[in-house]
């Protein structure tokens, strides 16, 4: 890093793209040791999991931003993929965080092994509770060779293609459980970002930015832009699930009333 430093000055922040970064407090807090002089800014991604010495020792180091895999709020959808922490434990890394004046990029999961409508719903709440700086709100797939693959093959909850992405690269839903149709799961990813960014906290947050920093400005800007034209794809990608679903099951109501 002292090199990367020294060879590109103008870089004003870098990212550690490694899932277990801070997942060993001892080498974490010596790294950190080492990387205070140099006066950087930087971001990792992050358990929910780390403690708070771990993260003060981040925060002085001149980390600015950490990704955090909070995946549910539903205790029991927790439980179902391993995930090794509780909401109780990721109600108190946020708060750390905020105590240290760390940002946070919230990622969140849809259709995971177990949920249901209330559960989605669980997640949402929880989501606008943590309040934290940005959300990623991914749909859950299940990947050949994985646990969740075997899992769903076997219980038959794996419908259609096997496709992960529509010819625009946008998720589709691969899944769908009982009382669970995937169009709903599809429909809550949207709704979960309307109710998520359109709250009155989250407006104010982002315009006072705007506001104040001329750079941020922009880049906000160019983010807006960004997220209403994939929040209207999405939605295009939504009905277009339904629709396609309703055409199947008229055809298939014809075909049983013609035998």
């Amino acid at each position: 890093m002292a090199k990367a430093k020294e060879y590109w000055p103008f870089v004003k922040e870098y990212f550690f793209d490694d899932d277990t970064f801070n997942i060993q407090k001892a080498r974490t807090v010596e790294l950190c040791g080492k990387l205070k002089p140099l006066n950087l800014t930087w971001s990792c991604t992050s358990r929910v999991t780390t403690d708070y010495e771990t993260l003060k020792a981040q925060r002085e180091a001149g980390c600015r931003l950490l990704i955090v895999g909070y995946e549910s709020g539903d205790p029991q959808i927790l439980k179902n993929i391993k995930k090794g922490a509780t909401v109780e434990r990721a109600r108190q890394f946020t708060k750390d965080t905020k105590k240290l004046g760390l940002k946070v990029h919230g990622d969140f999961i849809l259709g995971l092994p177990g949920e249901s409508r209330e559960s989605i719903r669980r997640t949402i709440d929880f989501a606008k509770e943590l309040d934290v700086e940005t959300i990623q709100v991914s749909i859950a797939h299940a990947y050949p060779g994985t646990e969740m693959y075997d899992f769903a093959k076997k219980n038959g909850f794996i419908v259609g293609t096997e496709r992960m992405v529509d010819d625009g690269g946008h998720q589709v839903a691969q899944i769908e459980y009982p009382g669970l149709p995937r169009e709903h799961v599809m429909e809550m990813v949207h709704k979960f970002y309307d109710e998520y960014y359109f709250r009155p906290k989250a407006v104010f947050r982002i315009v006072r930015k705007a506001v104040f920093n001329g750079e941020e400005r922009q880049r906000l800007y160019k983010e807006a832009k960004s997220f209403m034209k994939l929040r209207s794809a999405r939605n295009k990608a939504t009905k277009d699930m339904v629709a396609a679903k309703h055409a199947a099951e008229k055809t298939h109501r014809a075909e049983v009333a013609g035998d």
